[in-house]
């Protein structure tokens, strides 16, 4: 034990509390930086008629601020009615499992009605269960808005109070025709009643790209373009639960977690469990990260990061040869907090940094152009756009904290210009 009065459960009790690498916040004492957006939403629940459209990059905290509004002005005795969008949803299938997810999950799951009865042996104990003749809905996935309307009027004679409906990851509705279907019935549904309210969520730059182009139902809508969380928000994480431990984060090593998240709480968060780990597992007890300790958590950030973004790599650099170009290519790209740079710029003032020009097999502009370049193409993941006149960007932001991660492990820090 290297944390003075810490043992393993008080750790691992207070780390569950606040970081949460692999799982959406749902409670606002622990979604930092978001403040003023909550207060957006109440203001915009306040006005009658009103619903939700969070839109950003992957990763950037949608679903997490999208669950915390929800549970904060869903009434006390109702959880949020939560809906997933998949690849082959229709709208129809959509407010299908609104009306499913709104009623109890006892109620979905058995049936009911006389006659009908199973029996089971579980662990050893034998049980029997007989169904009475309660009332269960039948709800079928509806034809049109009409039928769509009436499935929110029953939740509303079943729920008490005010019923939250989160509909997450809307990218992954593709056809047009369903995204149609929705925005209408957001735009109609706000006239015939206000008891529900609807917050919509989904990984992409504009409301229209997410939900087609139904300008009534936009005018509905309060759209909320949610950007990377502040540098000083991140470092929070860090300090309240250091505080809470009794331990100190030098400011360094606050800004360094930051800017390697690059405003993504995912990875501040892996951060910050593993820095807190390493400092328990330390032979001796120390009160403050040092930067051994700091070492440890890039490492361990790293290996527990998602798949994806390991795979997205490995496919961007991983080649029979010049795997290590391809990987300068990406570093430089990462360098700074620009999300669009021009090649000149990537060259003079992060390549060159990175890699000196008196290292062998040191690459000209061309070659990091060229290498650039096959970032774009399908071979390599297609990890990279470009925006003509030479500019580049990384087609997901939140790999470029990935690649910082990497960076950082091999001994090369990134993104200097912040913390000048």
């Amino acid at each position: 034990m290297a944390i003075k009065n810490v043992d393993q459960d008080r750790l691992s009790e207070v780390l569950g509390r606040h970081l949460t690498p692999s799982v959406h916040i749902s409670t606002p004492e622990r979604l930092f930086g978001r403040g003023k957006k909550l207060v957006q939403i109440e203001r915009a629940f306040a006005s009658q008629g009103r619903h939700i459209f969070i839109y950003g990059d992957r990763g950037v905290g949608k679903t997490s601020l999208a669950m915390t509004a929800a549970h904060v002005h869903q009434s006390t005795s109702e959880e949020p009615v939560y809906v997933l969008c998949s690849e082959t949803s229709t709208f129809a299938d959509i407010v299908y499992a609104i009306g499913n997810n709104a009623l109890p999950l006892k109620e979905r799951m058995e049936s009911t009605g006389v006659g009908n009865s199973f029996g089971a042996t579980i662990g050893g104990f034998g049980g029997q269960y007989k169904s009475g003749e309660s009332k269960r809905a039948n709800f079928v996935p509806p034809t049109d808005l009409n039928a769509a309307a009436d499935i929110i009027r029953y939740i509303n004679t079943r729920r008490s109070g005010t019923t939250v409906v989160v509909i997450d990851e809307l990218e992954r509705l593709t056809n047009h025709d369903e995204k149609i279907k929705l925005a209408e019935f957001i735009n109609s549904i706000s006239s015939i009643q206000d008891k529900t309210k609807f917050i919509l969520s989904g990984i992409g730059h504009t409301v229209e790209e997410l939900l087609g182009a139904h300008k009534s139902a936009t005018r509905k809508l309060e759209t909320i373009n949610l950007e990377p969380i502040p540098h000083n928000e991140l470092w929070s994480i860090v300090s309240t639960v250091a505080n809470e431990l009794g331990v100190s984060v030098e400011q360094r090593h606050l800004m360094r977690s930051s800017i390697l998240s690059d405003g993504f709480p995912h990875y501040v968060h892996l951060i910050a469990e593993s820095l807190f780990w390493a400092m328990y597992d330390d032979e001796n007890v120390v009160r403050t990260a040092g930067d051994n300790h700091f070492r440890i958590a890039v490492k361990g950030a790293l290996e527990r990061t998602e798949v994806e973004h390991k795979s997205a790599y490995r496919k961007a650099t991983e080649k029979m040869k010049n795997t290590k170009e391809y990987e300068l290519a990406l570093w430089s790209l990462a360098d700074t907090t620009e999300t669009r740079r021009q090649l000149s710029e990537i060259y003079e003032r992060s390549y060159c940094r990175i890699y000196s020009r008196s290292e062998q097999d040191h690459m000209d502009r061309n070659k990091l152009n060229q290498r650039l370049l096959a970032l774009k193409k399908p071979t390599h993941g297609s990890v990279v756009v470009g925006y003509g006149s030479g500019r580049f960007a990384f087609r997901e932001a939140i790999l470029r904290g990935y690649v910082r991660l990497v960076a950082e492990d091999r001994g090369v820090s990134l993104a200097r210009d912040f913390s000048s």
